[in-house]
């Protein structure tokens, strides 16, 4: 008789087959080759480290008492010069030269660094060489002694100060901007002897100096000369 399939009288029903588990091949197979890799990243050169242990040449500069401020004032620039200020300063008390050559920075920075200079207990001498201005004039009026280069330059101008925001903050900031920039104001009269309403003109001017005009408006106390070579024979 043919079989019909189902269900039949003494023959159990079929089950639906189930297929056996996944079992990860054994041995296990070595990787292939890597495909193709994506090239390097450009190497992009970092700035130049402004902290004396990683600068040879900043350290040996130290250790004789000497700090340079080189390039705009930023606020990394000035944390390290504020370092260096302070470290000299809890070694003892012997003088400290502080080179400066900064066309322009931010407020905050320099006001911070001119602050640093101010706490210090041994005795700053602030030395211009190249362009100074902007707010990097703040720290050279905070030095007890300012001496310039001949060719040294310094530009009086305010600071540059974007700000964003709702018009709340904004206001708020700009008040508190502007308390700063009368502290800058206020440093920079009482260094030169001029009022501060002609340092305010001088700046929105943006009255550039020569050494020698520098030490006549008092920015500096005097001009360094290099020796008389004229009189030496060839």
């Amino acid at each position: 008789m043919a079989d019909l399939g189902g269900t039949w009288p003494g023959r159990p029903p079929q089950r639906p087959e189930i297929p056996p588990p996944w079992t990860p091949e054994w041995p296990p197979q070595e990787p292939g080759p890597p495909g193709p890799q994506p090239p390097p990243l450009p190497v992009v050169p970092a700035p130049h480290d402004p902290w004396p242990e990683r600068d040879p040449l900043l350290g040996a500069l130290l250790r004789r008492r000497i700090v340079l401020v080189s390039g705009l004032l930023t606020n990394h620039l000035a944390t390290s010069v504020a370092a260096q200020i302070m470290a000299l300063d809890a070694e003892d008390d012997d003088a400290i030269e502080l080179h400066i050559a900064s066309p322009d920075g931010d407020l905050d920075a320099a006001l911070m660094l001119a602050d640093t200079v101010d706490l210090a207990s041994s005795s700053v001498t602030a030395v211009c060489r190249g362009a100074l201005g902007g707010p990097a004039l703040g720290p050279l009026a905070a030095a007890q002694r300012r001496v310039a280069h001949p060719h040294a330059t310094f530009r009086m101008s305010d600071a540059r100060i974007s700000l964003s925001g709702r018009a709340d903050e904004v206001a708020v900031h700009a008040a508190a901007l502007q308390q700063q920039v009368a502290h800058l104001h206020g440093r920079l009269a009482a260094a030169t002897g001029q009022p501060a309403s002609k340092i305010a003109a001088d700046l929105r001017q943006g009255l550039i100096l020569s050494a020698d005009q520098a030490r006549d408006y008092g920015l500096v106390h005097e001009v360094a000369r290099g020796a008389d070579r004229s009189s030496r024979s060839p």
